[in-house]
C-alpha cells in the first residue's frame, strides 16, 4: 500500500435528532455563522498550540500550523495516542534514548484541508494518512464535542461522513486492476492493558506473472471475500478491515472495507527517500476534490477551487 495517502470526508450541520435538517454551511444558525470561521476558531481556541486530549479515546492533537486561502483552510496537526508505556530506541545503536510514560503521546504531523463553499449544505475535509497513523478520529471527535457545546442553545450538531460519489467510484473500479489485498485484524489484550493493540496484516501482491483476480474487488467491497478464499492458510481471524490497492492508468487508489462501509483512499506519491512535499499534497487534494465536484455537477465557483 502507498505509505502516504489521504481520505475525503463531508461535514454537514443539522438539528439534533433531525437527521435530514441540513443547514446552509456558510450560514448555519440564527447568527448566520459560517463553518469556515467556526472551524478556524476551533483550531485556534479548541486545539491550539498547547493541544488537547480526548480522554475517552486516549488521543492527543495539537495545532502545528494553519493558513487560510479563499474558502479553504490548509492546516497541519500533530496527532498521537497515550496510555501505553514504552521507550524510544536509537535504531542505529540499539541504545535506549528515553522512556515514554503512559500520559505521554508520540505525536506525528499530518496535513489537512477544509473546503467550505459560499453556498450549499456540505463542506469537504481532506485528511492525510501515513501508514496506520491519522488524525481523522481525533479531529472528528474533538470538533463534534466542541461544536455541540458552542451550539447547545440552538441544538445543532455536525455530521461527518466519508465523502463518496457512486458514479466516480464505479467508473474507476470497473477500469482498474487489483494490485494488492491486505486483511487487517486488531486485538487488545484484555488482561494486560499496557500491551496496547496488536495489529496483524496478511497481504498478497500481484506480480507480472501472477495477476490478482479482478472480481475480488467487488466481492471484497460486498464483504463476500473471506480470508480463506485468498490465502492457503486456514483459521485466520475475521478481519477488522480489508484494504484493496487498485490501479487505473497509473493512478493508485486504496479501498478500505471495514465493518461499516467501503471508502476510498488517495495515494500521495513522494520521493523514494522522503515524504511527499506540501506542494504534492495540495496538488493532489485539489485535483481529487475538484474532480469530485465535477462528477456531482457542482459549481466550482462557490468553492473557489481552480
Amino acid at each position: 500500500m502507498p505509505r502516504h495517502q489521504f481520505a475525503v470526508y463531508e461535514i454537514r450541520v443539522r438539528k439534533v435528532q433531525e437527521p435530514k435538517s441540513f443547514r446552509q454551511i456558510n450560514s448555519f444558525n440564527s447568527r448566520k455563522d459560517d463553518l469556515l470561521e467556526t472551524y478556524s476558531k476551533f483550531l485556534s481556541d479548541g486545539v491550539g498550540t498547547k493541544g488537547m486530549t480526548i480522554d475517552k479515546s486516549e488521543r492527543y492533537i495539537r495545532l502545528q500550523s494553519s493558513e487560510g486561502a479563499g474558502r479553504a483552510i490548509w492546516f497541519t496537526v500533530e496527532a498521537g495516542r497515550y496510555g501505553t508505556r514504552g521507550k524510544v530506541v536509537d535504531t542505529g545503536t540499539g541504545n535506549d534514548s528515553y522512556e515514554i510514560l503512559d500520559d505521554d503521546a508520540a505525536a506525528y504531523p499530518l496535513r489537512q484541508a477544509l473546503f467550505v463553499p459560499r453556498s450549499g449544505d456540505f463542506a469537504l475535509w481532506a485528511t492525510e494518512v501515513i501508514g496506520h497513523t491519522s488524525a481523522q478520529g481525533s479531529l472528528m471527535m474533538a470538533f463534534r464535542d466542541w461544536f455541540k457545546t458552542k451550539q447547545e442553545a440552538e441544538r445543532l450538531c455536525v455530521e461527518i461522513n466519508y465523502f463518496q460519489d457512486t458514479n466516480a467510484w464505479n467508473k474507476f473500479i470497473e477500469e482498474s486492476s487489483l494490485e494488492e489485498i491486505t486483511y487487517v485484524t486488531r486485538e487488545r489484550d484484555a488482561a494486560d492493558r499496557a500491551v496496547g493493540v496488536r495489529v496483524q496484516e496478511h497481504r498478497v501482491k500481484a506480480t507480472q506473472r501472477s495477476r490478482l483476480p479482478r472480481d475480488w474487488i467487488q466481492r471484497a467491497i460486498q464483504k463476500k471475500l473471506p480470508a480463506d478464499a485468498v490465502f492457503s492458510v486456514t483459521g485466520l481471524p475475521e478481519a477488522d478491515e480489508v484494504r484493496l490497492q487498485i490501479e487505473r492508468n497509473g493512478r493508485s487508489r486504496t479501498i478500505v472495507v471495514d465493518r461499516d462501509w467501503p471508502r476510498f483512499m488517495y495515494a500521495l506519491e513522494g520521493p523514494r527517500n522522503g515524504p511527499p512535499g506540501d506542494d504534492v499534497f495540495r496538488r493532489e487534494v485539489l485535483s481529487e476534490v475538484g474532480a469530485s465536484l465535477d462528477y456531482l455537477r457542482v459549481d466550482r465557483g462557490a468553492w473557489q477551487i481552480d
